[in-house]
């Protein structure tokens, strides 16, 4: 994926616009006109996004991870980490240097987004049709940049929410304030921007490296899950399982969805390579005789105790637990298998893979339709099938879905929202209010008055 490690051409440009205030003035800000000349440079401005959203911050290893860190999915380590250890004791600051380090990498990549679409037009050797799916691209991680930062720091589960997040839609000036949207009006752009996407993009291109029309249909079923509008959830579900693009594997193979590059589960998966690692090796498993204190996020006994209530389920052989094979630091918690490749450490980031699409449906038809979607997953993964009577009510139904959320995508920046979005933080956490978001940073209220902190947090 050579063409990915463009990192620099748009980074620079994002500094002034990054919603991080403290900057007075930026040496590498560059007038959009400089920027974006003609068909070449778009191209390559385009290829900077998926270079910005490889950082640390964002899908480089911070945004999958760290939230586990803050569930029963994951404990974290590290050596004398104070923001680690908020983390993992769920005692978030809003100085946390990870949550801050995050804010500011997503909103990177959106601001070099609206560069690239104010800077677009001047592009006039393109024609009408590689222009549009330029564009379609950028409106694309605009808007899942917007909702990866909602589902970080807004009040997602509640659409009278007053506690979005900031829009930002246009290149900001210096001078700029935005203060927080509705969650609302956050995710009525959202979804404004991925339909206004999936009628600029070439249906014809599929790779899944990059956005195309397949991973906004499965962007917009997510997106819908977690507004609640569950009819188009299934709706949208169901375009990318009728699509024919992808499968399942099934127990015997599945494995290979982390083991191999681009499987037939990878919906968009952000590939990166030995010159241009990712951080999830290093922060899960590292060296085979790694300690506690050089791991950022280890499996939770937690997930150890699930897991045994589910025999036969093959996700369990991507975890281990085993005293003869980790560090005694480690015990009783274990590591996770899905990062592996000590060596070169360019694990891929999975965005989006083809079993979410089954757990959508299977969750927005509800149990008197969605069963059969679940238990595909199920069988699938070694498990038998759930009978109508194992979910006799709506709220078995939903544990079984959720059961089977973590089984699935443990390590991969689910458990979390899924918690949070369920209104089940509290009781499977076991902490009284405890808060379903992460605060806004405290240099963030700092420099920006108009930005007001989540509730429950103290600046």
């Amino acid at each position: 994926m050579k063409k990915i490690k463009i990192f620099s051409f748009l980074l620079g440009l994002a500094l002034l616009a990054s919603c991080n205030f403290l900057e007075e003035s930026s040496p590498n800000d560059i007038a959009v006109e400089d920027a974006i000349t003609d068909g070449a440079s778009a191209e390559a401005a385009v290829l900077g996004l998926y270079s910005a959203m490889q950082q640390p911050g964002y899908y480089g290893e911070t945004y999958l991870l760290a939230s586990g860190g803050h569930t029963d999915d994951a404990v974290t380590g590290g050596y004398q980490s104070l923001s680690l250890d908020q983390l993992g004791s769920r005692a978030v600051t809003g100085a946390n240097v990870i949550t801050e380090d995050l804010w500011i990498a997503v909103y990177r990549v959106i601001a070099n987004a609206n560069y690239l679409l104010e800077g677009l037009s001047e592009a006039d050797d393109l024609d009408t049709a590689a222009k549009n799916h330029l564009e379609g691209q950028a409106r694309a991680i605009r808007a899942l940049a917007h909702f990866d930062l909602l589902r970080y720091f807004g009040e997602h589960w509640d659409n009278n929410s007053q506690f979005g997040i900031p829009l930002i839609q246009t290149v900001q000036g210096i001078s700029e304030r935005p203060g927080r949207s509705t969650v609302a009006a956050t995710y009525q752009f959202i979804t404004d921007e991925l339909n206004k996407a999936a009628g600029l993009l070439d249906a014809s291109q599929k790779d899944i490296q990059f956005i195309n029309t397949n991973t906004v249909n499965a962007l917009l079923a997510r997106v819908y899950l977690y507004r609640k509008d569950l009819s188009k959830a299934a709706e949208y579900a169901t375009k990318v399982i009728d699509s024919g693009d992808f499968s399942l594997l099934d127990a015997a193979t599945y494995t290979d969805v982390f083991n191999t590059r681009l499987s037939s589960e990878s919906i968009f998966e952000l590939a990166f390579d030995n010159q241009n690692r990712s951080g999830y090796n290093g922060a899960t498993y590292s060296r085979d005789d790694a300690i506690r204190s050089e791991l950022s996020y280890m499996a939770a006994q937690d997930l150890a105790v699930f897991f045994t209530s589910r025999p036969g389920d093959v996700r369990a052989d991507l975890l281990n637990f085993d005293p003869a094979e980790n560090d005694a630091t480690i015990i009783p918690d274990g590591r996770t298998h899905k990062y592996r490749g000590e060596e070169s450490r360019d694990n891929s980031a999975y965005i989006i893979r083809f079993a979410e699409m089954y757990l959508i449906r299977a969750e927005a038809r509800g149990r008197n339709s969605g069963l059969a979607d679940l238990n595909l997953i199920r069988t699938q993964r070694g498990l038998a099938e759930l009978s109508a009577a194992d979910v006799p009510n709506d709220a078995a139904y939903l544990q079984a879905i959720l059961d089977e959320r973590r089984a699935e995508f443990n390590f991969e920046g689910h458990r979390y929202f899924d918690l949070a979005r369920t209104r089940q933080v509290n009781a499977v956490l076991g902490i009284e209010n405890f808060r379903g978001i992460m605060p806004i940073p405290n240099r963030e209220l700092t420099a920006n008055e108009a930005l007001k902190q989540n509730p429950g947090y103290v600046n």
